[in-house]
């Protein structure tokens, strides 16, 4: 009986960017990590575990130096020299030629016109190529590699044993990801199916991970998809039903680092769907014990992930010392350069241990998975932090411990060993020395962020909102809470702006600055000493309007040329509305006793300006289809069309306000509640929208 073949969804990302290389063209090591976003040597350590050589054209890509290397040709044991003479043979066969020492003779056949539109959807990676389905991208799942099946209508029998499940259920997502784009409801009864099949395999084999991890994955990915969720009815109710499946699946493998990081998601986005939906007060606790229980989740996963890579480390380590790792990793074949070593460890593979029906792949514990547990568990702390009342913190103050340990060790530990390695990153390797250029990605493809960048702004983020908790907490002042906010980003914007062309992690890094410049304002209006009559309310101010000041200089720069080019409708949407917070809350100050004459001045071209903002939140959130954005855009322009009114010393209600006071409300508590409008001005706005 066949067993199945596991392999990780980056290998199956590696192997369908391979099938997209047609004869006659080859690309390399670094070209195929850039379109994933990855490193060298994580494509060279899927080819290793390429389970299906001859089939996957693993040949086809070759060192960045134009070296021909190695590869995984054969399913036979075969010394190194003899795999890279196969493989030289067979591209010079397909046309693609190398001098004597086996550097490449005409780079005119380098190619990097990958369909990544294509690789978002993929499913599973079969033996024949030709047959390579589609998925959409998701949270990381395990999925199955099956034999081709034979051709011909006749009805398939129905499932019996796990793997029947498996397969069955897998061709209803294969159907279901051919219609998402063109029919989402027609997309959605394939996917329906799916999970009907995964449940009757429960039924029948209720001790298969594989069948739970897979549904449950499946689930998460449908709650996740803007197409399919509107034919699934309510996503807080499709989250809770996942969030079950995920459970169950635990129940069957509780050490998987996979279902583990998968489940902590689900919780994540559970409670934030229910921020979302209700209001702050109502919606606080059962958010606060899902990222309870998310935080939890999260730091075991990465604690067990961090005791997988020791592990692995002093394997390798023992493996270097008796001399195994150097004839398992260079094998026989001469190396004539030191770049040829380097280029060795992104090329050099090893065989299976026979043909066999299947083979189970395992992809191992790297950094840059850490890392990625890193930026979870710190993103889900950071909701959690802003839930607690001061005098609950206490409570949380484990958690939060976890958390910095997470941000000043783990973090910059990881990364240490990342920029360590001779390939940590593409970039890296090009400027190390002489490389092939396949040419220029589209700006579009360049708008992406590494897990290295994202844990760096994640560990700031994180350490901002601890100073907001220690101010709000009353254990530091306002002006040491906005000194640490400054200190935090320092560092970050100037190596950010120290690249060659800034991109989209520097734009996350100024929002993520404007945002936390945003919350002290907040938590200063909070502050139960923020009176008249208290002897830092002035300094306070003055610290407030610096802050938001500051905050819209950098909302300003972001959401303008070239940067905007960057960044999704959606994306801009969000921007324009906190830049007419930020407008409307410096209204706010204007408009407080005790404010600067010239803040007095500004008070009808500030407020205008909020106006604005809230149309162009609305606008752009029209052309993305973000129907609930564009709603809270359009209910604060009215807000900000009131309180303009009345500034001005009219009392004249428009047409246009008559009736909104339901959506109004919807918005103003929470604009309340973050110091944007002041409470005793809430009621009169919602006056003139009755």
């Amino acid at each position: 009986m066949s067993k199945v073949q596991k392999v990780t969804e980056y290998q199956e990302r590696v192997y369908a960017l391979l099938q997209q290389i047609p004869e006659g063209r080859i690309t390399t090591y670094a070209a195929m990590s850039k379109a994933l976003n990855s490193s060298p040597r994580a494509v060279g350590g899927a080819l290793r575990s390429n389970p299906f050589a001859p089939d996957i054209p693993c040949h086809r890509c070759i060192a960045s130096t134009g070296f021909v290397g190695g590869f995984k040709g054969d399913w036979e044991k075969v010394p190194s020299g003899q795999n890279q003479e196969s493989k030289r043979m067979l591209l010079e066969g397909e046309g693609v030629l190398f001098d004597a020492n086996g550097y490449l003779i005409d780079k005119k056949v380098l190619w990097d016109e990958f369909d990544m539109k294509k690789l978002r959807y993929i499913t599973a990676c079969p033996v024949k190529p030709a047959e390579l389905p589609t998925r959409a991208m998701g949270p990381k799942r395990k999925d199955f590699l099956k034999p081709g099946k034979p051709k011909g209508k006749l009805k398939a029998p129905d499932p019996q044993t796990e793997n029947d499940f498996l397969e069955a259920a897998d061709e209803h997502e294969q159907a279901a990801g051919k219609w998402r784009a063109g029919d989402a409801a027609k997309a959605t009864r394939f996917f329906n199916r799916a999970i009907d099949t995964y449940n009757e395999g429960l039924k029948r084999h209720p001790q298969s991970f594989d069948l739970a991890y897979n549904k449950a994955n499946l689930e998460y990915s449908l709650s996740e998809d803007e197409r399919i969720l509107p034919h699934l009815g309510s996503r807080t109710a499709l989250l809770e039903e996942t969030l079950n499946s995920h459970r169950h699946a635990i129940s069957l493998n509780p050490t998987n680092t996979d279902i583990l990081f998968n489940t902590a998601q689900v919780l994540t986005s559970l409670a934030e769907t229910g921020l979302e939906d209700g209001t702050q007060e109502i919606a606080k606790v059962p958010a606060r014990t899902l990222l309870e229980e998310a935080v939890d989740i999260f730091t075991g996963c990465l604690q067990k992930q961090q005791q997988e890579y020791e592990q692995m480390q002093a394997e390798i380590a023992k493996a270097q010392a008796s001399g195994e790792y150097q004839e398992a990793w260079e094998g026989d074949r001469p190396q004539p350069a030191e770049t040829e070593k380097q280029d060795d460890a992104e090329s050099a593979s090893t065989s299976p241990e026979g043909p066999g029906d299947w083979a189970t792949v395992e992809e191992p514990v790297t950094p840059l998975t850490i890392l990625e547990t890193c930026t979870a568990q710190l993103g889900a702390l950071i909701t959690l932090l802003g839930l607690y009342t001061p005098e609950d913190l206490p409570s949380i103050e484990k958690k939060a411990q976890d958390g910095l340990l997470t941000a000043t060790e783990i973090i910059p530990a990881l990364i240490d060993i990342i920029d360590a390695s001779p390939e940590s990153d593409s970039e890296e390797e090009t400027e190390a020395g002489p490389t092939l250029s396949i040419g220029q990605s589209s700006a579009a493809e360049e708008a992406s962020t590494t897990p290295k960048e994202d844990a760096l702004l994640a560990a700031a983020n994180f350490q901002a909102s601890i100073a907001e908790a220690m101010c709000r907490s009353g254990r530091s002042t306002s002006a040491q809470y906005a000194q640490q906010v400054e200190q935090t980003f320092a560092l970050l914007i100037k190596e950010s702006q120290g690249t060659k062309s800034p991109g989209l992690a520097y734009i996350n890094i100024r929002s993520s600055y404007a945002d936390a410049l945003i919350d002290l304002a907040s938590s200063i209006a909070d502050n139960l000493q923020y009176t008249t009559s208290s002897p830092t309310f002035i300094s306070d101010l003055e610290l407030q309007w610096t802050a938001l000041s500051q905050a819209q200089q950098t909302l300003t720069e972001v959401s303008s040329p070239p940067f905007s080019s960057l960044l999704s409708p959606s994306r801009l949407a969000d921007i324009f509305l906190a830049r007419g917070d930020t407008e409307l809350f410096r209204f706010r100050l204007a408009t407080t006793p005790g404010a600067k004459q010239a803040w007095a001045n500004s008070n009808t071209v500030v407020v205008a300006n909020a106006g604005v903002f809230y149309r162009g939140a609305r606008s752009y959130a029209q052309n993305a289809g973000a129907a609930a954005t564009r709603g809270i855009a359009d209910a604060k322009a009215i807000v900000a069309e009131i309180l303009k009114e009345v500034a001005s010393g009219s009392n004249t209600r428009k047409e246009g306000w008559k009736g909104r006071s339901a959506e109004v409300a919807a918005v103003l508590g929470q604009m309340v509640e973050e110091g944007i409008v002041a409470e005793e001005n809430a009621q009169g706005v919602l006056r003139f929208a009755e």
